[in-house]
C-alpha cells in the first residue's frame, strides 16, 4: 500500500506530517517506535527544505510525501521544488572532534543516514528526489 501527501514548505506543515504518519503506521500495522523513526526522517528533510531550499524565492514551494511498505521495506519519497540539493554529497560529520572543532550542521542528516537502509538522492524535473528505505517491525503481536 502507498499514501500520499503533499504540504506547503513551511513550519505549519509537521503538524500534517505527524497525522500523516500515524494513520500510515497505524493502517499498516506498524511499531509505533518505528513511527516515531519515520517522523524524525521526515521532520530533518522538511526542516532543511523549510530553512534552505528557497534562497531566492519569497514564497514557499510545497513537498510531496510518499510512504509504501512492501513487505517489512519501508520506503519513503520525499519530492520537494526546492534548490538543488543533494543531502547526502557531504562527508558525515566526524563526531570523534572535540565540540569546539566541529563544523556546524550536518548532524540531522547524519541521523538520517544513521536511521536508514539506503538513502538516494536524484534531481528530477526541477525537482529533488529523496528515497529512503529501511527493515520497519510490526506492530502485530504473535
Amino acid at each position: 500500500m502507498q499514501s500520499r501527501l503533499i504540504v506547503p514548505a513551511d513550519s505549519s506543515a509537521m503538524r500534517q506530517v505527524d497525522d500523516f504518519v500515524a494513520a500510515f503506521t497505524r493502517e499498516q500495522e506498524i511499531a509505533a517506535d518505528e513511527a516515531a523513526r519515520i517522523l524524525i526522517l521526515l521532520e530533518e528533510l522538511l526542516t532543511n527544505l523549510v530553512k534552505y531550499g528557497y534562497p531566492d524565492r519569497a514564497e514557499p514551494g510545497q513537498a510531496e510525501i510518499v510512504l509504501a511498505l512492501n513487505g517489512s521495506r519501508l520506503e519513503i519519497e520525499f519530492i520537494d521544488d526546492g534548490c538543488a540539493f543533494d543531502p547526502f554529497a557531504g562527508p558525515p560529520p566526524n563526531l570523534d572532534e572535540p565540540l569546539e572543532a566541529r563544523q556546524a550542521g550536518g548532524l540531522g542528516l547524519h541521523i538520517v543516514r544513521l536511521l536508514t537502509d539506503e538513502a538516494r538522492y536524484e534531481r528530477r524535473n526541477e525537482t529533488n528526489v529523496i528515497r529512503l528505505s529501511r527493515m520497519v517491525a510490526s506492530a502485530k503481536v504473535l
